[in-house]
């Protein structure tokens, strides 16, 4: 388990530049929807890897540098094997590049999401 470990060190280590890095940077396959504040436009990406600071992605869209964004990425594990989570935050954007966006994430939070059902069960449109 221990070896198991630090190969997945080795391999985030390797994949990140974590020499110049605070925290460790984790490769993950989610997507991700950005708000420019304080603007309605919203900007869809795919992550290419996130830290407990920091996120970063690639997209079609180009965020200005320094902009203050609002984030959602829809987390791929559930709560007690049930409950659908969110990852919602804000930071700022930090660099856009070949690589593509990075935003410091200033602050976060896990939030519970309605499944579909449910949401739709909410608003009247499914009978029960």
């Amino acid at each position: 388990m221990a070896k198991e470990r630090n190969s997945l060190r080795m391999a985030v280590a390797e994949n990140s530049g974590s020499g110049r890095r605070k925290h460790w940077r984790y490769p993950v396959d989610l997507e991700i929807r950005c708000r420019a504040l304080p603007s309605d436009r919203v900007v869809l990406g795919k992550i290419c890897d996130i830290s407990s600071h920091g996120v970063r992605f690639t997209s079609s869209e180009i965020l200005a540098l320094g902009a203050t964004v609002e984030l959602a990425i829809d987390w791929p594990v559930l709560l007690d094997g049930a409950c659908p989570l969110q990852l919602k935050g804000r930071g700022r954007v930090l660099r856009n590049d070949k690589h593509g966006t990075a935003i410091e994430i200033e602050r976060h939070e896990f939030c519970t999401r309605k499944t579909e059902t449910a949401a739709l069960r909410g608003a009247g449109e499914v009978d029960t």
